[in-house]
């Protein structure tokens, strides 16, 4: 069997440490007050940060800070000096998904270990392998890959691999979802998605409502029956999800985690789940369980009825009671007062008061019939649901909360007890810190009772409180002798205190405050930009040459043939236009043999642009010209600069970027592309709702699909070879009306993304910039109106 893995528990507030270390994790993960991937969980303020680093340390459970989101130009310099100081209190790892910060990170501080987050959509054996070259420890893969996908990467890789076993799933691949970003300016890149995943659509198709409901609402995930094949797929650390949980949640996910580890590490043959166990997870929190990706498949993930916390079933109501507020209930379940419950119809009570058989009561067990007050809707034949368990509750929070730690640190001691010596006392604990102390007082000859041996080992393992359980006490003392019970406290205590101090500065390092490099601003570009136009199919390309592109993007969401590329190239060619074929952002170890030819085709070309860093690591190697797409994320001329010096022709900067912060990056980054026009994407998911709705057939691929949310916006939907959701923007993206501020930024290239156009749409939209870059435009304002919008150019987001 592989080595037992570690067991990773998330914190979004200091009980939730307390209780993820309480009930037995190996490693915790959380946040400081900034650049946090979970920005409305409670996190750690710098001025308890360190104290919540050393408490962890001291039972020599590792520390994993969440340095996660995307960082802007403004903000590197703040964001450097964290990690330094982070370096300094001598946590673990940072986890990181910018990647000039990565980039910065290992220039500036080689002390701290880097682990890539899952944001980092890292899902393929070259991405870790280009990741490892800069020094990262660990990556946080991708939840979309299946057991086998997992198993192939470690067997190709060196790299430490972490995976998500438990909690709440995100639709999209993480790090490529800009859906929150676009509706209300909240980024899950940036730690505020305001989850639009979890509201209800509808789906049309082809004009024909086909479902309703919460279309794109993941069940969570729940790997508890998996630990054997995630253990024989090389998993180093079994993740848990939950920085915005309570801390009841997150003791009661560990302690479970950590028995069915245990258990399967004890005797592997016998591994087993019990529905109890199962059971006690669905009540701390569920909106049903599901193994997702894990096991291949995508049929049994989706909660569409509801988005919220299930609870468990614990009776039927049969009928309404003498009282019109009360409900008669068969409880097949235990039940509670202080217990919530919830209706079918979704609505919740906290039960005040139970009654059976007329009389009160404060709990009452399966099998009874009783009668509770609900004011919700309610029906004969419903079934209630217990959405917490009181008791459960309460046990937990004395996990967190009693000044008894239910977590020991075995230690040694030996006292030495000598006439006319100081006394003499070492602590050893099982990490090999060791602690020797001598009193002031020295041991005399005793003038009544004298000290035996028992009596001083007794007062010895009086540890109270502490986090040490003396495990071993040796005594060697000469007879007849008088040691104070004050003395030998005293010294007990300092010893203790002493090693828990050591315990958590041994972390500690010595860090260099990270001095960056000032920007050269004269990488700016001073003449017009470069008019780039990515498009799907030979007509849209030839017509946006003919109508004056300097460049073209080839390929949509289906690789084209070659006998298309070929005419595309030769039309290219004829008008003197750059092509570059573009390769998905999406690149599964079993896809990427198969674009190896489009490889040999971009020679011939001028290259490829690319969304991939696994992709990123190959061209660099082959020395194959390429420009790089929105999703790597661009928010820094840092980010710029690492790409560049892989071998990056161009950068495309993320479009979640305003127009002055735009131009901070292009005073840095020579080849800075961005996106003017355009319906982009805000989603791309492994999940189809037209698969699961209506069933995947090729006529999918032709049908005119969209998701349509509360407030009537058409989210336009189209799937790929794969069978991958792209979700594309409820408008259109332009700034064709306000080119001048584009310009004044000194992007050396700008894009008009139509793949979605039309051929005739695309010449007339591409003559529009041709007009205004060659300064042949009128002032007439030629995209007015709603059905436009200016993206985040002028308002940003958090």
């Amino acid at each position: 069997m592989n080595k037992k893995p570690e067991l990773l528990a998330p914190a979004g507030d200091y009980d939730s440490l307390v209780a993820a270390v309480q009930n037995g994790a190996d490693a915790v993960y959380f946040g400081g007050s900034a650049f946090s991937a979970r920005g409305y969980a409670d996190n750690f303020p710098d001025h308890n940060l360190g104290e919540a680093i050393d408490y962890a340390h001291l039972y020599g459970v590792r520390v994993y800070v969440t340095v996660n989101t995307l960082i802007k130009e403004n903000e590197f310099p703040q964001a450097m000096d964290f990690l330094a100081e982070l370096c300094n209190r001598g946590v673990d790892a940072v986890i990181v998904q910018d990647i000039g910060l990565l980039a910065a990170c290992r220039s500036h501080l080689t002390q701290l270990p880097v682990h890539a987050s899952t944001q980092m959509t890292v899902h393929n054996t070259e991405s870790v392998k280009l990741l490892g070259q800069y020094g990262v420890k660990r990556v946080v893969l991708s939840r979309e890959m299946s057991l086998g996908e997992i198993a192939d990467l470690n067997d190709n890789t060196d790299m430490e691999l972490e995976v998500f076993v438990h909690g709440a799933l995100c639709i999209s691949y993480s790090g490529q979802c800009l859906m929150s970003s676009i509706i209300g300016g909240r980024s899950g890149n940036r730690g505020y998605c305001a989850q639009p995943c979890r509201r209800q659509y509808s789906l049309s198709c082809d004009g024909e409502i086909v479902a309703a409901g919460y279309l794109l609402s993941p069940k969570d995930l729940c790997a508890a029956r998996l630990i054997p094949e995630l253990v024989a797929a090389g998993v180093d650390s079994f993740k848990i999800e939950g920085r915005m949980k309570r801390p009841e949640y997150v003791g009661g996910v560990v302690s479970i985690y950590r028995k069915l580890i245990d258990r399967c590490f004890a005797d592997p043959t016998k591994f087993h789940v019990a529905e109890s166990e199962i059971r006690y997870l669905e009540q701390l929190f569920n909106r049903g369980f599901t193994s997702a990706y894990l096991e291949g498949g995508t049929r049994d993930m989706m909660g569409t009825v509801s988005p919220g916390n299930q609870g468990i079933p614990i009776g039927t109501v049969v009928g309404i009671g003498r009282y019109m507020d009360r409900a008669v209930v068969f409880l097949e379940e235990d039940l509670a007062v202080g217990d919530g419950i919830v209706s079918q119809a979704g609505d919740g009570e906290k039960i005040g008061v139970i009654y059976r058989t007329g009389r009160q009561e404060k709990s009452v067990s399966g099998g009874d019939t009783i009668e509770i007050p609900f004011s919700g809707r309610l029906g004969e034949g419903d079934v209630l649901y217990r959405t917490l368990d009181s008791c459960q509750i309460k046990q937990l929070q004395q996990t967190y909360t009693s000044a008894a730690p239910q977590r020991k640190i075995p230690v040694s001691m030996r006292l030495e007890a000598r006439l006319d010596l100081p006394l003499s006392l070492s602590v050893d604990d099982r990490d090999c810190n060791t602690v020797s102390l001598h009193s002031d007082y020295v041991v005399e000859a005793a003038k009544g009772k004298a000290a035996s041996e028992k009596q001083l080992g007794k007062q010895l393992a009086k540890l109270g409180n502490t986090v040490f359980d003396p495990a071993s006490i040796s005594i060697e003392m000469d007879e007849g002798i008088f040691v104070p019970v004050g003395v030998l406290n005293d010294l007990r205590n300092d010893a203790v205190d002493l090693l828990q101090k050591k315990r958590t500065e041994l972390y500690y390092r010595e860090c260099s405050k990270p001095s960056l490099e000032s920007v050269d601003s004269s990488a700016a570009s001073n003449t017009n930009p470069l008019l780039c136009v990515a498009v799907s199919s030979v007509e849209d390309a030839e017509a946006a040459v003919a109508a004056g592109a300097d460049v073209i993007y080839f390929a949509g969401l289906h690789m084209p043939s070659v006998d298309e590329i070929a005419i595309v190239k030769k039309q290219c060619q004829s008008y003197g236009t750059s092509l570059y074929l573009s390769t998905p952002r999406i690149i599964k170890n079993g896809d990427m043999k198969d674009l190896f030819w489009l490889l040999e085709e971009a020679r011939e070309c001028s290259g490829l642009l690319v969304a991939n860093m696994g992709m990123v690591k190959i061209l660099s190697e082959r020395q194959i010209p390429f420009v790089t797409d929105t999703p790597l994320n661009i928010f820094n001329h840092h980010s710029c600069i690492f790409l560049k010096n892989l071998g990056a022709r161009g950068v495309t900067a993320s479009a979640e970027l305003t127009l002055d912060e735009l131009g901070k990056i292009a005073d840095g980054c020579i080849g800075l592309e961005c996106i003017v026009e355009g319906n982009f994407e805000v989603m791309v998911s492994e999940y189809c709702p037209l698969s699961h709705t209506s069933g995947c057939s090729d006529s999918c691929h032709e049908a005119t699909s969209v998701l349509v949310d509360r407030k009537g916006y058409s989210f336009p939907l189209k799937t790929d070879e794969h069978c991958r959701m792209h979700l594309l923007n409820s408008r259109g993206l332009s700034m064709l009306d306000y080119l001048e501020d584009v310009i004044a930024t000194g992007v050396s290239a700008i894009r008009i993304e139509a793949r979605w156009e039309s051929p005739g749409d695309i010449g007339s939209l591409v003559g529009l910039y041709r007009q205004y870059l060659d300064g042949r435009a009128g002032t007439k304002k030629m995209r007015a109106g709603k059905k436009y919008t200016t993206g985040h150019f002028y308002r940003g987001v958090l």
